[in-house]
């Protein structure tokens, strides 16, 4: 029975290189190397063809200067002998342009093409050993593919056969992270095209094209390359259903809640998802990745691997399937659900806080009527802008700690297990207002306002009375209010969020994202003296100057590194969290105002263009691993959808004008809506006032809301069933993965042929492939400055 392999080992150098060190400079042995003087015409911003950067602090603590040092050039030693001791790589060192106290040494590395066509082959043979389907690379690997696997070498645990370098952990503390530069022709040729190009029919009117796909798929990492794929597909989802709003905002009454479009909207939500799971699924066997995700085919976290004892000596080359065992899943599975508590507890504490600053701005503010009565609302948002994103950002970061504590074997698991914890919280922060608008402040509003007024009536601070309104009336909201003012008053509270959030927000969004950095960029460069006041507000920039000597090129290209080396990591889960909390707004809270998916329509046109430019100028170049899904979203997409229909529904019951259900006015004094059996019901019980006008509208509204989640499951189960047969079933795909099923084929041979490849070493030089003695250079350096 043939035998299914684990990540092979990795070619090795044979070359015998020569330890060398200088007697004027103290530092680590650096090994001889030899050195390459020749550029890369093609990519000027990358003349020397590197493909990652690993900045190492040699920042010296002033409370324990020798243990400093030692750290130093231990952690240097070890860090150059584990990139040297990979054939076929080639490395250099550059000091930093850190400021003091921050000093860094800069560690370029780059690899032959011979190393990425045999990390390509034996990622292929790997694949084809765990029936992954086929993907095929006709130039050659890809610049982002090269990129993924050199740092999948690098990062991946020594069990596999990687170098098992983590950023900022044990050994590899003094490690800040491991980069990826930018590929500035091509990230300008990205942009031109989709912004000034022939490409502005993307998201508008077509999806990604064969020849766009496969342009993204060149230059940017496969989680990147998905999430473009899901965004144009969901922008296009929206237009149908955007033309259909817009008929029913001018054709139908204002606040008529139309059950006909509501139905649409369940429609359009389950049918979206359910197109979606299978065009993911069929992309995943178009690139190869189907399958990808699995413990026995990703990389594993080196944190697991600690965990596990695995990197112990002996353990290298075990099979990842032996290790990772059932007996570690039900242990993890059950500190996921005792982290379900935490999870609910940390929600009940924002819902409670947030809910407060609703009360505050809803009632106490309508209710006080005293001096700077103009200013009072103001203070509840500014409450929510500072208290708010404290308590998310605590909460982040126990999350992380919990994912950590949870200890998944891939870094993709962590991620999804991060991703639904964080979202929660994003949820209650996005939705909450709405629905406490919805159900409290719109059915119950003047009767919580008429106990508000009296509590605060006779309020006294250090002794002096506080002015507040004397009747609910006055303030605008109150049982005996007249029902068209009340109309008025509910009915442009939930229009009014829900555009501040769908227009308001998204504009927001976008100035942080372009306008902001551009912004903040200028300012740094006032702020280290790099350009004038009168250069930095000048809208038109002197071009620069083409670098002429070999000089000038280091020089430029090192400028570029220490400019991106500022920016900040890419993080796919705020672009996500934005689309997935905006398809929460269309087809939960669209019923109140059907301009919302015009709007966002319009939005994630521009999204698309302003990702690409975020992407590119921004952050710093992505790296991801391979992924087949978009993981935890695709089932919050559905968790939406069903609430959507839940809310849609209640929403009608509660609100839709009727000349047969007038309980269904905004005016409280008329019965509720199909109550009137209830109300004579509930009067013969000897409860408070306000029980017996709010029972007779929860009873039905809880009966509404019963029917319709049954209503959806049921539409969903037949939209997926329809779904599938039409989309799936038969499918080039689906045959190519029954085919892969029965093919187990024994690749030992392939992979025993891969082990015995060698690279011939480098001799010393003075170019820019120097090793490391240029870094060994700057820590004496430094160490003498201290």
């Amino acid at each position: 029975m043939a035998t299914t392999p684990q990540r092979v080992t990795r070619s090795k150098s044979t070359s015998n290189t020569s330890i060398v060190s200088s007697n004027t400079v103290p530092g680590p042995p650096i090994p001889a190397r030899d050195t390459s003087t020749k550029l890369d015409a093609v990519h000027l911003s990358n003349p020397y063809q590197v493909d990652l950067v690993i900045p190492y602090s040699i920042a010296i603590d002033p409370r324990d200067r020798a243990k400093s040092q030692n750290d130093i050039k231990e952690g240097y030693e070890v860090l150059l002998r584990a990139l040297e001791g990979e054939g076929g790589l080639r490395v250099a060192s550059r000091a930093g342009k850190s400021g003091k106290g921050k000093e860094e040494v800069w560690v370029f590395v780059g690899a032959e093409d011979e190393k990425i066509e045999e990390l390509v082959e034996i990622e292929q043979i790997m694949d084809k050993s765990h029936n992954l389907p086929p993907c095929s690379h006709p130039n050659g690997a890809s610049p982002a593919t090269r990129i993924r696997l050199l740092y999948d070498l690098l990062t991946s645990p020594q069990m596999q056969h990687g170098l098992g370098i983590t950023p900022g952990k044990g050994k590899w503390k003094r490690v800040k992270s491991i980069m990826a530069l930018h590929d500035e022709e091509a990230d300008k040729d990205w942009i031109e095209k989709w912004t000034l190009g022939g490409d502005w029919k993307i998201g508008l009117m077509t999806d990604l094209t064969d020849k766009e796909s496969e342009g993204l798929a060149r230059h940017q990492p496969p989680p990147v390359h998905l999430y473009f794929n899901f965004l144009t597909t969901y922008t296009l989802s929206l237009l149908p259903l955007s033309v259909i709003s817009i008929l029913f905002y001018f054709f139908t009454a204002p606040e008529s809640y139309p059950p006909l479009y509501s139905i649409i909207l369940a429609l359009y939500s389950t049918i979206f998802v359910a197109i979606w799971r299978v065009k993911e699924r069929k992309l995943a066997v178009q690139w190869g990745t189907k399958g990808c995700e699995s413990v026995a085919v990703g990389r594993l976290r080196p944190e697991y691997v600690a965990n596990m004892g695995l990197d112990r000596p002996g353990q290298k080359g075990k099979r990842v399937i032996d290790v990772v065992r059932a007996g570690d899943d039900l242990k993890r599975d059950f500190k996921v659900a005792a982290s379900i508590p935490i999870i609910v507890g940390c929600g009940l504490i924002l819902g409670t806080v947030i809910m407060c600053i609703f009360m505050l701005e809803a009632f106490v503010s309508h209710a006080y009527d005293g001096v700077g009565k103009q200013v009072v609302p103001l203070f509840p948002t500014a409450i929510f802008v500072l208290v708010v994103p404290q308590i998310t950002g605590l909460y982040q970061r126990l999350a992380k700690r919990l994912v950590k504590w949870e200890d998944h074997p891939t870094p993709v698991g962590a991620d999804k297990s991060l991703t639904a914890k964080t979202f929660a919280m994003n949820a209650i922060v996005a939705y909450l207002q709405l629905f406490l608008s919805a159900y409290v402040y719109v059915p119950f509003g003047p009767f919580i306002m008429a106990a508000v007024q009296g509590q605060l009536s006779g309020s006294k601070i250090e002794g002096e009375s506080v002015k507040f309104a004397k009747t609910p009336e006055q303030a605008g909201l109150g049982p005996k209010s007249s029902g068209r003012k009340l109309a008025a008053i509910k009915a442009g509270r939930l229009r009014g969020q829900l555009f501040a959030y769908t227009v308001n927000g998204q504009v927001i969004n976008a100035f942080t994202e372009l306008v902001l950095p551009y912004i903040m960029n200028r300012v740094d460069e006032w702020r280290s003296g790099k350009k004038t006041i009168k250069e930095v507000v000048s809208v038109h920039q002197a071009g620069e100057k083409l670098p002429k000597t070999p000089e000038e090129v280091e020089k430029k290209f090192l400028q570029k590194v220490e400019r991106e080396l500022k920016l900040p990591e890419y993080s796919i889960f705020t672009d996500y969290a934005e689309m997935v909390t905006q398809f929460g707004y269309v087809t939960i809270w669209s019923i109140v105002w059907p301009l919302a998916p015009l709007c966002a329509f319009a939005n994630n046109y521009f999204e698309l263009r302003s990702d690409a430019i975020k992407i590119t100028r921004h952050v710093r170049r992505p790296i991801g691993d391979r992924v087949e899904t978009i993981g935890s979203w695709l089932e919050t997409l559905n968790v939406i959808a069903w609430i959507g229909a839940v809310t849609n529904a209640t929403l009608i019951y509660l609100f839709r004008p009727s000349a047969l259900l007038p309980g269904q006015s905004p005016n409280p004094e008329i019965p509720s809506t199909g109550s009137v059996y209830l109300h004579k019901i509930v009067s013969t019980y000897d409860v408070s006032p306000t029980w017996k006008m709010i029972l007779p509208t929860l009873v039905p509204l809880a009966a509404v809301a019963l029917t319709a989640s049954h209503g959806f499951i049921i539409l969903r189960w037949a939209v997926e069933y329809i779904t599938e047969k039409a989309l799936w079933k038969g499918s080039e795909e689906e045959i190519q993965i029954q085919r892969l099923a029965g093919d187990h084929a024994d690749v030992s041979e392939q992979l025993a042929k891969l082990e015995k490849k060698q690279y011939r070493g480098w001799a010393v030089g003075k170019g820019f492939w120097n090793g490391g003695e240029e870094g060994a250079r700057e820590i004496g350096r430094v160490s003498k400055a201290e």
